[in-house]
């Protein structure tokens, strides 16, 4: 199970996909926000990498042939096979073709009017679709540095950070780093413009002009993912795909 957080509400999600609220499949025109999480330690057995592999699309093999490591590769097939699995289970047919903005975010051709994000760390791998800018990253908890942040951060980055229990902080930087990586994979920015320009307490949940921008956390294990998309929208739920039998947790 994932433990979703959003606007200090706390969801427990079990057995499906991310979900609208109704549980339905995307339908060009109508509004969508759908993501899950996929566990890639099962593609380490060959039998299944390979019976996977030959799901996605030629560009997404070949993104994946360029991994260097078995890690690599195995957490590259994941998030590519869930990402290609998203867009079929909410009925967005194929050709997947994918090209990258002058920035370098990977976008569609085809289809038309759907923004994708994709995130892996450590086996894990998330993936994020929607008709609207979307961004959406993953990361062990990692262990508070304040240094890092003073230095690259804004100053109330650190201040927030710094107000924080010792027992909870480690965590809390974690939120606060993937929050900063799924909004510059949103926006569309480099991410040192988005860690020294957007401060988290400020931005999370604001109205920035006459757009709205929604943060969702969810915590699994010692894993925090962060989904950050344009548009306020029901609360979401999260499920863990796993390849070794096919189901969601």
């Amino acid at each position: 199970m994932i433990t979703s957080v959003i606007n200090f509400c706390a969801l427990v999600s079990k057995a499906y996909i991310l979900a609208s609220p109704k549980g339905k499949g995307y339908n060009i025109g109508e509004t969508m926000i759908k993501a899950a999480a996929y566990n890639c330690e099962p593609l380490q057995n060959p039998f299944i990498f390979d019976e996977v592999y030959d799901m996605i699309s030629p560009q997404r093999r070949a993104h994946v042939d360029e991994a260097k490591t078995l890690k690599g590769k195995c957490e590259r097939l994941g998030a590519s096979h869930l990402l290609e699995k998203l867009l079929w289970e909410n009925h967005i047919q194929r050709p997947y073709v994918y090209s990258n903005t002058s920035q370098g975010k990977p976008i569609f051709l085809q289809p038309k009017n759907v923004d994708f994000s994709i995130s892996h760390a450590d086996f894990f791998a998330v993936a994020a679709i929607s008709d609207k800018p979307v961004g959406i990253d993953v990361e062990r908890v990692r262990t508070y540095d304040r240094d890092l942040v003073k230095r690259f951060f804004t100053k109330y980055d650190l201040e927030y950070l710094d107000s924080i229990k010792k027992n909870e902080v480690n965590k809390k930087f974690t939120e606060v780093w993937t929050f900063k990586e799924a909004t510059c994979k949103m926006m569309d920015r480099p991410l040192m413009q988005v860690l020294q320009w957007i401060d988290y307490s400020e931005y999370c949940d604001c109205e920035k002009g006459n757009t709205e921008w929604t943060k969702q956390g969810f915590e699994f294990r010692d894993f925090y993912i962060t989904l950050c998309y344009e548009d306020k929208r029901q609360p979401i739920q999260m499920g863990l795909y796993n390849p070794y039998d096919g189901k969601y947790y």
